[in-house]
């Protein structure tokens, strides 16, 4: 253990001398979670760009353009009056979105025959597909049901009540709970923490042990007497105990600075970022270790961390991935990490939901952590003077 905290105690000298080092590892990810929670600020896509074309322009048609325009998701910006232009405003995306009412749309109503409103997007951004599709759906179901109880109070000469339920005699109702709001920064913003923490801890420790190789620092290592596993656990604990402290910042401003709500329980969250931790630390040392430069063991660790948020299940079920993707998503630590994150804070759910997880985690530092000190103890061994190797001094 005294060999272990000496290796320690060398690396956190490095850090401490290393300032870009010590700003990155403990500044970093708390920025990276401010500038996100700043961007998801408004937590729900609003004010999105619309133009009206109206052929109608009567008073019905009026007020189908005031419901949009009294709507938060929609912001009016002006009405066109041909196809062509609004084609063009949607084209230079001067507009995201258009709402293209009929010529025939009061008389049909009159009528009691059906009428549609058109509403366009520009799909190229799900986000705001999303957002049109289902204010749209709102503002035009509400419309169409006040239409058809006032055609029948008026017709039928029924009261409002019976009116209503004459009109709506099966009605929809949805409850969405966890996240009412469709609050993008409650969906979010805890995964992002989570891989800017990865890509931190990643980065630095894949570097460890090969600036080590690189400087000839191994040597003297070996000439003080550490063993492959003093160094390979002595690299590991400033960074863990540097990254438990920086994941209590991170999510400390997301529950209190970006109002994500937390419903589970703290401590089972704590233990399953410090395994995470772990997994990630053993996955950036052997990294470290089979790699023969800083240049190399960079790339390698750019190579998991690039695809890891896309992979990990956060933002695209991976149940609805073809097998080569699911694979890739089995393969990555930060699966078994970002979803469970998000359910503990905004469902609640207990450790025998986390365990599987948790296990898996637990799993790769099992492995990887022996495979590390077994193919450093094999490096180490070269570096060896031939007195070293004849005396057999263990490694």
């Amino acid at each position: 253990m005294d060999k272990i905290l000496s290796i320690a105690s060398r690396e956190w000298q490095y850090i401490r001398g290393n300032k870009r080092l010590l700003f990155v590892m403990c500044f970093i990810p708390t920025l990276y979670i401010v500038l996100f929670g700043i961007m998801y600020s408004d937590h729900v896509v609003k004010h999105i760009k619309t133009v009206v074309l109206d052929y109608n322009n009567t008073a019905t048609s009026r007020i189908v353009v005031q419901a949009f325009r009294d709507s938060e998701k929609f912001d009016l910006v002006g009405q066109v009056s041909s196809e062509e232009e609004l084609r063009q405003m949607l084209e230079t995306r001067e507009v995201t979105a258009a709402v293209v009412l009929p010529e025939d749309l009061d008389t049909n109503l009159k009528k009691g025959q059906g009428s549609e409103v058109l509403v366009i997007v520009n799909g190229t951004n799900m986000l705001f597909s999303n957002a049109v599709m289902s204010a749209a759906n709102e503002i035009i179901s509400t419309l169409s049901a006040g239409v058809s109880i006032k055609t029948l109070e008026s017709s039928q000469a029924l009261l409002p009540e019976k009116a209503a339920a004459t009109a709506l005699p099966l009605r929809y109702r949805l409850r969405v709970w966890y996240n009412p709001t469709f609050n993008y920064a409650n969906f979010l913003l805890l995964g992002l923490a989570c891989t800017a923490l990865q890509q931190v801890i990643l980065l630095y420790m894949a570097v460890a042990v090969a600036r080590e190789k690189e400087t000839g620092a191994i040597k003297d290592l070996l000439a003080g007497g550490y063993r492959a596993h003093h160094v390979v656990l002595g690299k590991m604990i400033p960074y863990f105990l540097l990254n438990i402290v920086s994941a209590n910042v991170v999510l400390a401003l997301c529950f209190t600075v970006f109002q994500i709500p937390f419903r589970g329980h703290y401590p089972l969250l704590l233990l399953l970022i410090a395994v995470f931790i772990l997994a990630i630390l053993t996955l950036g040392i052997f990294l470290s270790i089979v790699c023969r430069s800083e240049l190399e063991a960079t790339q390698l660790a750019m190579l998991v961390a690039i695809p890891s948020f896309l992979f990990s299940g956060f933002t695209w079920p991976v149940q609805s991935m073809p097998l080569f993707a699911r694979a890739i998503s089995a393969s990555l630590p930060l699966t078994y990490l970002v979803s469970d994150v998000r359910d503990i804070a905004l469902m609640g759910i207990g450790f025998s939901q986390v365990l599987p997880n948790l296990l898996v985690l637990m799993g790769i530092v099992a492995v990887l952590l022996p495979a590390s000190i077994w193919c450093f103890n094999r490096q180490y061994q070269k570096f060896a003077t031939p007195v070293q190797q004849q005396s057999n001094i263990p490694l």
